[in-house]
């Protein structure tokens, strides 16, 4: 009994059959290696936000406590101008006493990377129009987030709950 190839007819051949397989799979492969890559690098500060995070401590030395928010808000946003938006950070407004207070987030740090830690940011501090604080010793991270946000849902702060206070 003679063993007959199995092979007899083109495009039977194994190797032949997997070959347009092997090709989708690299080139599958080529295409997330891709993606990936373009992912980390859309993740990553570029140049400006650098740039702006640097020059930020020349920009400070033109603010003052008591300034008005126009005139602070001017000289930061010039500074912080060509940073992409997800390396931004939203103002918080809010009512306290009857006082209307508004945070501004300036990003001052790339420590955590692709992130929007707090201590990437600076928070200027806004009470009635004029600038009260710049930076986290007066604003509790935690504790002053948690009743920033409890006073925006309530529809303001509470008699009890004072979230900014005056320190002049």
């Amino acid at each position: 009994m003679a063993a007959a190839p199995l092979e007899i007819k083109t495009g039977t051949d194994i190797k032949t059959m997997s070959q347009p397989i092997q090709r989708t799979y690299s080139f599958l492969n080529l295409v997330l290696l891709v993606a990936a890559i373009g992912g980390l690098i859309g993740c990553a500060p570029n140049s400006v936000t650098q740039n702006a995070v640097a020059s930020y401590k020349s920009v400070t030395s033109q603010i003052s406590i008591g300034d008005q928010r126009d005139y602070v808000l001017a000289i930061l946003q010039k500074n912080q101008q060509g940073i992409p938006a997800h390396f931004k950070r939203s103002p918080e407004r809010y009512l306290s006493y009857g006082n209307q207070v508004e945070i501004h987030f300036v990003r001052t740090g790339l420590d955590s990377g692709g992130s929007n830690d707090d201590d990437d940011f600076t928070p200027y501090v806004f009470k009635n129009d004029v600038l009260v604080s710049v930076g986290w010793t007066y604003v509790s991270k935690t504790e002053f987030l948690d009743k920033a946000r409890e006073a925006i849902s309530a529809g303001g702060v509470k008699q009890d709950q004072d979230v900014v206070g005056d320190r002049r």
